[in-house]
């Protein structure tokens, strides 16, 4: 009879002492998406949080809500961890950081260096690894303030806008938290990230009654890249330029590749070529001091456009539009090449592969590899192959002339 007074105590104090001791309700929790990090001429870190409001988030996008599906607040420190402090004075919710999409970085704070909001991350058991990181040319804060009418929340549409470059375009340098900690790490290779930036009169879309409208007055827009060396911000690379990085890194697919019906240009008409495949190869080699880098392009797709009266049934004009393709990319491989050896930053990974392959060089050209990077040959290489020139044989151009005729 006592074991059985013992053994029901000892349910009874089991059945006090579970649950959730610990919980914290829905309702007192701010999910914040995302965050932007700036740095004022006085060195004071502001951290801002756009947080989503539930309530309204639903029924906001196309004007239906009665709130905005978001809130925007900041907070001002000496450093990282007292702005983020200083938020508590604000918000009586918690801040819940598990589903934070998207980091932005504020020009002057990219640039005076990225270690401290790293190393913010890399201690935090909350943060995410896999969120995007992009840097704006002004103010972060002043991104996460737009009201977008595609997506209720700003910080949701911008990671879309990242993500869906996977199945689109992949001349843009979408970088998760995770691959940029990576690239800034290492000692030969620099680090890029897209830039986003408002497009518009920003004061406009602030307000809810933006989002009543069937033309925003400012939207959020991928733009130029952003290099980084080390961990400081260094310069741009235009939107062109960052067409032969894509090349060069072996992630070029789904674009359009925009080139003349002559080789030179002369006609001033221009024909578009849809790259679905390619793949690239690097293969360095060393040579009496001499680094040269060998990339070899394999690229297919099919016609997308074409003005020029031309005989597509014909197979020498296909081989004359894939060599006019071909100077088109080895053109713009070049050009991407000497814009990033301007700054001397290796956002190729050629440092990588000159590693692989010259283990022992290797002692003594990574001791100054941003120099020897900017002295490299480059030898480039590209095959081309238009397998579908689409539902019609001739150009447009070319049957209208016949019918005209």
């Amino acid at each position: 009879m006592k074991r059985l007074g013992i053994l029901l105590l000892c349910f009874l104090v089991s059945m006090l002492a579970g649950g959730c001791w610990n919980q914290t309700e829905l309702n007192r929790l701010g999910i914040v998406s995302a965050v932007a990090y700036d740095l004022d001429e006085a060195n004071q870190w502001t951290v801002t949080y756009q947080v989503i409001i539930p309530r309204t988030s639903q029924g906001a996008s196309g004007g239906g809500g009665s709130e905005a599906p978001v809130t925007v607040f900041s907070s001002k420190g000496r450093t990282i961890g007292e702005a983020s402090q200083k938020k508590d004075f604000e918000t009586p919710r918690r801040l819940f950081f598990a589903h934070t999409r998207v980091i932005i970085l504020g020009r002057r704070a990219a640039t005076y260096g990225v270690d401290q909001i790293l190393d913010t991350y890399l201690r935090s058991n909350e943060t995410r690894e896999n969120a995007y990181i992009l840097v704006t040319e002004g103010q972060g804060q002043d991104v996460l303030e737009v009201l977008t009418t595609m997506d209720p929340v700003p910080g949701i549409l911008i990671s879309s806008l990242l993500s869906g470059q996977g199945g689109r375009q992949s001349n843009l340098a979408p970088s998760r938290l995770h691959e940029f900690i990576s690239s800034v790490t290492n000692p030969s290779q620099s680090a890029t990230l897209s830039e986003i930036k408002v497009s518009g009169v920003q004061e406009n879309q602030k307000s809810l009654d933006a989002l009543k409208k069937t033309r925003s007055s400012a939207v959020l827009k991928l733009s130029r890249i952003g290099v980084f060396k080390q961990n400081r911000f260094t310069g741009w690379l235009s939107l062109k330029e960052s067409f032969g990085i894509a090349w060069m890194t072996n992630r070029m697919k789904n674009t359009i590749v925009t080139f003349p019906c002559k080789g030179d240009g002369a006609d001033g008409q221009l024909s578009s070529f849809f790259v679905e495949s390619s793949r690239t190869k690097l293969k360095p080699s060393l040579s009496n001091g001499q680094l040269t880098m060998s990339v070899e392009i394999e690229a297919k797709g099919s016609l997308y456009e074409t003005p020029c009266s031309l005989d597509l049934k014909k197979p020498e004009t296909i081989k004359e539009l894939n060599g006019y393709i071909q100077q088109k990319i080895k053109a713009d491989v070049e050009q991407s090449y000497r814009a990033v050896a301007g700054m001397q930053a290796d956002v190729l990974g050629f440092g990588d592969a000159f590693h692989r392959k010259y283990p022992q060089e290797w002692k003594q050209l990574g001791k100054s590899w941003e120099q020897e990077f900017a002295k490299i040959k480059l030898d480039v290489g590209v095959r081309v192959a238009i397998r579908r020139t689409g539902m019609i044989n001739d150009s447009f151009s070319k049957i209208s002339a016949s019918v005209n005729d």
